[in-house]
């Protein structure tokens, strides 16, 4: 006997509908994931399956908006809670349901996502520690780690017509490793994410993590000075990823205006241009839409050191009189969108290989992991990262360097890149991930 067909989405966008009043526009939103956890220790291996399935009801009127979510059991309720918080909300600008898609066609059906493979993912658990004793010939143990693989399925539907059905995969690996050598002992904890499970870069986490535990031990301290400066991907990554709210709709706009004098200087050199790009191979997202629904593409929001445009959703693309670029995203079906990246990166199509960047140093320092949280302050235009690497002369790693502190303006850094790599790797990030190649900053004074 066939299974009577699920209508719940149906009914709740027909309430929605039923809700608006003249002048008024709605939003349905539902959410559907499977995830799998399996957590190692030296002891044991625990596996955990988690389903979730929400809906979002966002209801707009003369620049207001309100917000209600819930899970499947309370979903048809959510159109009249919306209304009554509808009242109260604050006006802003630009904020209305998304318009239908010119030419869509109807959304396909899509099942609930399918519970990722467990044999699999314990595979996996076994490669990363192998690839991390042939890193650290032995040296470097795990202590723990957790796999998390997962799938979702998003439907997103308006009362001005745009209906739409997507869905996207992920995998993240976060490993605690420790070692021990005369010199102490150190921890570190590493993270990887990928759009898919074979992408997840295994052994270059591996090599990661044993740079993370080992630099610091068998360095020695760097005072800061006047030098070139050669930093790793994974490192440089870090530093693009906290630039990335400066191109989020007006929301500092303050920083920019301030740093480009409202867009007629550059505000980095013309070797450093930024994208977003949802189908950026090796990006850790790898969507076709967006939480509002709208199709995602390649945006260049800095092109060689130059402001070239903004990443928005449809309130802030309705505000600059601009096409939405197809950067709302939830962190989950119970908060509302908000504008965020997919895969920001710093492009490196016209880069060099990461030798010829390393032969380049005469004298200078190579930062090749973080030692902590980095911190840059755009309102201050400030940085500050805590590294360990090498010591370069000539071209060539002299000895290991155990800690340093780069700090200065954030500009000034930004303007000093003198050349890129073609070596783009990715860290995980708010919405998505953020990337870099190897950036190169002759006669850094840190």
């Amino acid at each position: 006997m066939t299974a009577p067909a699920d209508t719940l989405f149906e009914e709740v966008l027909a309430a929605a509908s039923a809700s608006a009043h003249d002048g008024e526009g709605g939003e349905v939103y539902e959410r559907r994931g499977a995830a799998l956890e399996l957590v190692e220790d030296e002891h044991s291996l625990h596996a955990s399956v988690s389903t979730e399935r929400g809906f979002a009801v966002r209801l707009f009127r003369s620049g207001r908006t309100s917000f209600a979510a819930s899970g499947a059991a309370s979903a048809r309720s959510l159109p009249a809670e919306a209304r009554l918080l509808l009242s109260r909300s604050r006006s802003r600008r630009g904020a209305r349901p998304a318009p239908a898609v010119a030419g869509a066609a109807p959304p396909e059906f899509l099942a609930p996502p399918v519970r990722p493979d467990e044999v699999a993912a314990r595979g996996l658990l076994v490669a990363f520690r192998r690839a991390l004793a042939a890193a650290s010939d032995g040296a470097v143990l795990l202590g723990e780690a957790a796999l998390t693989l997962g799938a979702r399925t998003e439907r997103v539907a308006t009362t001005g017509g745009r209906d739409v059905s997507f869905g996207s995969a992920s995998a993240t690996l976060v490993a605690t490793v420790s070692a021990r050598t005369g010199a102490g002992r150190a921890s570190a904890r590493v993270v990887a994410a990928a759009a898919r499970p074979e992408e997840l870069g295994l052994a270059r986490l591996a090599h990661h993590a044993v740079d993370r535990v080992l630099l610091p031990l068998k360095g020695r301290p760097l005072d800061p000075g006047r030098w070139d400066l050669l930093l790793d991907p994974l490192v440089a990554a870090s530093i693009v990823a906290r630039l990335a709210p400066a191109f989020f709709g007006e929301e500092e706009d303050g920083f920019l205006a301030a740093r480009t004098r409202d867009g007629r200087d550059a505000l980095a050199a013309p070797a450093l241009t930024l994208v977003d790009d949802a189908s950026a191979p090796g990006g850790p997202a790898r969507t076709t839409h967006d939480a509002e629904g709208t199709l995602q593409g390649r945006t260049v929001v800095l092109e060689r050191g130059r402001l070239a445009t903004r990443l928005t959703d449809v309130a802030a693309a309705q505000r600059l009189g601009t096409g939405a670029t197809g950067n709302a995203f939830r962190r989950a079906f119970s908060e509302p969108p908000a504008i965020g990246v997919t895969n920001f990166f710093a492009d490196p199509s016209s880069g060099v290989p990461p030798l010829d960047l390393l032969r380049s140093l005469a004298r200078g320092f190579y930062a090749a992991v973080l030692l902590s949280r980095p911190q840059v302050d755009l309102a201050a235009d400030r940085f500050r990262l805590h590294a360990a690497g090498y010591w370069v002369e000539k071209g060539r790693a002299t000895e290991a360097v155990s800690e340093t502190l780069l700090s200065g303006r954030l500009s000034e850094l930004l303007r000093g890149i003198e050349a890129v790599g073609d070596d783009l790797k990715f860290i995980p990030a708010a919405g998505g991930g953020a990337g870099s190649p190897t950036l190169f900053v002759p006669k850094w004074k840190g």
